[in-house]
């Protein structure tokens, strides 16, 4: 299990996903403590597709502490290399191909192409089906830590047309950290047994 960082948004996970129907992808950037997840469409996951992707993430969001990624191409060049050091963050490359590495991106990964996939085999257009789904996503609180994403990142509770309910019953610990901590350890212990 992997530690919880020590604040929204220090420290997010970057991946691909795709190529989808139309020789697109999506980037996607999770942040690993509130669980947020943002996604840009790219034609291309070369660098120079990639940059500006990420530049207009984190001037939504703010410059992450640390940016994990995998030893991609868009990643490895000296042009990642130099708009991480002019933005000042760690550039942290995981194990490949070990998907425990990067946990929180890749299990979003999972229920993101599972989403797509089902959109398109019902014949809907899967783009409007990837905002309905963010949007219900990012208000719906996660199983590790109590609180929706949103509210986790921005503190505050994001409105939807779904009715507000208490989803999780574990309200009463508003302490983002402990809850992770509790169902990590009831996680590991179900894990050791």
């Amino acid at each position: 299990m992997t530690t919880l960082p020590c604040g929204p948004w220090k420290e997010v996970a970057v991946d691909f996903a795709g190529p989808f129907p139309m020789g697109e992808y999506l980037l996607v950037v999770v942040d690993e403590y509130s669980r947020f997840p943002e996604i840009e469409l790219v034609t291309s996951t070369s660098s120079k597709a990639t940059i500006p992707k990420l530049d207009s993430i984190f001037a939504r969001q703010g410059i992450p502490g640390t940016v994990k990624t995998d030893n991609g191409p868009p990643f490895n060049g000296a042009e990642f290399s130099s708009f991480a050091e002019e933005l000042g963050f760690h550039h942290r490359r995981i194990t490949p191909l070990w998907l425990q590495a990067n946990g929180e991106a890749e299990r979003f990964m999972r229920t993101l192409n599972k989403t797509i996939r089902v959109s398109n085999i019902e014949g809907r257009n899967w783009k409007r089906d990837l905002v309905r789904f963010l949007r219900r996503y990012r208000a719906t609180p996660h199983s590790s830590i109590g609180v929706s994403p949103a509210e986790a990142l921005n503190n505050r509770k994001m409105k939807i047309q779904l009715p507000e309910t208490n989803l999780q019953g574990d309200r009463e610990a508003r302490d983002i950290r402990a809850v992770d901590k509790r169902r990590k350890d009831k996680m590991k212990s179900y894990a050791d047994y």
